[in-house]
């Protein structure tokens, strides 16, 4: 396995029980780095973990090119992290672009201060970011801590119970669809082992011994990939959501990271404290001179496509409003 989260034993193990479980985990000789299932409808075969993961990486194996009708699906591949050898001549790479995502290259800050500079442009903005931050400091016992490495069965499941509360809160206020809660037993599943492998933290600010502001994230190599976070909305005027961000990125730079990878999604805060934006892609591989893997693999990307003009008319937006109504009603 690489030092990916999403592609550890715990990671194959915690999808295989809850999403595929009487399925058989394969190796596509042709492809490095990365497994996959047979999807149970068509004939083509996604990644573990499909659009899930929020990163891919794979290569060729030049010396694995005996005859194949394999089609290979592959979600959430980075743009920025494209290797040469993903046009390897044997085979047709589609590559559809789908969601913008956003990440702060570290290498760029001496300090944590210099990085604030960046990200706040103006004298008044820092100011005002400081003294968002010692107003909740002063008001509230406010107290920071990640695990990563070690934390207790019961430390665990009480974070994990308080987070799950601040999700469903925050997007019943919000009136939109969460995707995360429906699958929760999953990441309930999945996080633990990470956190003791160092594949995953939980960054938490607590008022008292509250939470108020929570984030799991993942760890791959010298880099931090925000996955899942959420703060208490009764802490939204002291600028919770910016706060638990610093104290993410300031631990960061603390274990000599080089990117804090902000992931799918275009909003205000990952504008503000990132440095680069990119966007991933879903890649679609298959040999080339093969018939009926072209015809799958172009109805594959017609369809991935279509999905991204709808998105783009913000389709989407509304998709996850009528879910949560559907979903309360």
């Amino acid at each position: 396995m690489s030092d990916s989260p999403f592609n550890s034993k715990a990671y194959y193990q915690a999808w295989i029980n809850h999403f595929e479980p009487n399925s058989q985990l394969i190796k596509i000789d042709y492809l490095d780095g990365i497994h996959f299932f047979k999807n149970s409808k068509w004939p083509f075969y996604h990644n573990v973990g499909k659009n899930f993961t929020n990163k891919q990486n794979y290569s060729f194996n030049s010396t694995s090119i005996s005859p194949s009708n394999k089609v290979a699906l592959i979600y959430d591949v980075q743009d920025f992290e494209l290797q040469d050898d993903h046009d390897f001549n044997n085979f047709k790479v589609k590559r559809i672009k789908q969601y913008p995502g956003y990440f702060c290259d570290l290498t760029k800050f001496e300090t944590i201060d210099d990085l604030k500079k960046y990200c706040f442009k103006s004298s008044k903005s820092r100011y005002n970011f400081d003294r968002s931050t010692r107003v909740l400091e002063t008001k509230f016992n406010i107290s920071y801590k990640v695990y990563f490495g070690a934390i207790s069965d019961e430390d665990y499941f009480r974070e994990m119970k308080a987070l799950k509360k601040l999700l469903a809160k925050r997007f019943d206020a919000k009136g939109t669809f969460n995707t995360v809660l429906p699958i929760w037993d999953f990441y309930l599943d999945l996080v633990l082992p990470l956190i003791k492998e160092k594949k995953a933290n939980l960054n938490v600010i607590y008022n008292d011994n509250e939470p108020i502001a929570m984030s799991i994230n993942f760890i791959a190599g010298s880099q931090v990939i925000i996955a899942i976070r959420t703060f208490d909305i009764d802490y939204n005027r002291n600028n919770i959501g910016n706060i638990e961000i610093y104290k993410l990125l300031e631990w960061a730079m603390d274990f000599n990271m080089q990117i804090v990878d902000f992931s799918k999604g275009n909003t205000d805060y990952k504008k503000r404290w990132s440095t680069n934006e990119y966007h991933f892609e879903n890649h679609i591989i298959y040999q080339k001179g093969k018939l009926t893997p072209a015809f799958i693999g172009n109805v594959l990307s017609m369809f991935f496509k279509t999905k991204q003009y709808l998105r783009d008319k913000n389709v989407n937006t509304l998709y996850t409003k009528m879910k949560y109504k559907i979903k309360g009603a």
